[in-house]
């Protein structure tokens, strides 16, 4: 089910997203992916219809795979996160996927990054001094 909104700004220069009454319409489907930018999942309609646990920031909460404690239900990117960078939710979203085909078809042909997003640091010492460095995992 979906429903429009509208935002109404209470003059906190902050606007909230309230529920247009009377548009709710259903949409038949098989899968549903959400996309939820910036403000993280907060405590609207999807999580108290889904109510995925969540972290200590009020973001939900997922293992490895991205999926919630809600069985078939992912998350990834802000929803998952937070407000981040857009390149972290693109990454996510697509380890996500992968991680969905894994779950609905038992394989996956999507490609997976494996292992790492950015150059591993590490501490070296020289000369009685510290200094970081850069190892290029692959």
């Amino acid at each position: 089910m979906t429903v429009n909104v509208e935002f109404v700004d209470h003059g906190s220069g902050q606007p909230e997203m309230h529920e247009v009454k009377g548009s709710e319409r259903d949409w038949p489907a098989d899968l549903v992916l959400l996309a939820l930018g910036f403000t993280g999942p907060g405590t609207g309609a999807i999580a108290s219809e889904l109510d995925p646990a969540l972290d200590d920031r009020k973001n939900f909460a997922t293992d490895r795979n991205f999926m919630t404690n809600r069985p078939a239900v992912f998350a990834a990117g802000d929803a998952r996160r937070g407000q981040s960078l857009i390149v972290w939710a693109i990454s996510e979203g697509r380890e996500a996927a992968r991680t969905v085909d894994l779950y609905l078809m038992g394989h996956s042909l999507l490609p997976s990054k494996e292992c790492c997003d950015l150059p591993q640091s590490r501490n070296i010492s020289v000369a009685g001094s510290t200094i970081k460095s850069l190892q290029i995992s692959r």
